[in-house]
């Protein structure tokens, strides 16, 4: 899935834009626990946002 596949995603199920990539980098991760993306895709996703300055959390 290309990033701006996702920000419409994300805009469509949430009803707002995102804020900053982080949040969409969760919701990425959401997709993918539902089984929303397969895990190539997924890995592909993190790359982009990863790419242009996304990060997952130190801890959960």
């Amino acid at each position: 899935m290309k990033l701006f596949e996702l920000e419409e995603t994300f805009f469509k199920v949430k009803a707002y834009r995102y804020e900053n990539l982080d949040q969409l980098m969760d919701f990425t991760r959401l997709l993918y626990l539902k089984g929303k993306l397969n895990l190539s895709e997924y890995r592909q996703a993190l790359k982009q946002l990863e790419s242009n300055g996304a990060t997952l959390p130190e801890t959960m």
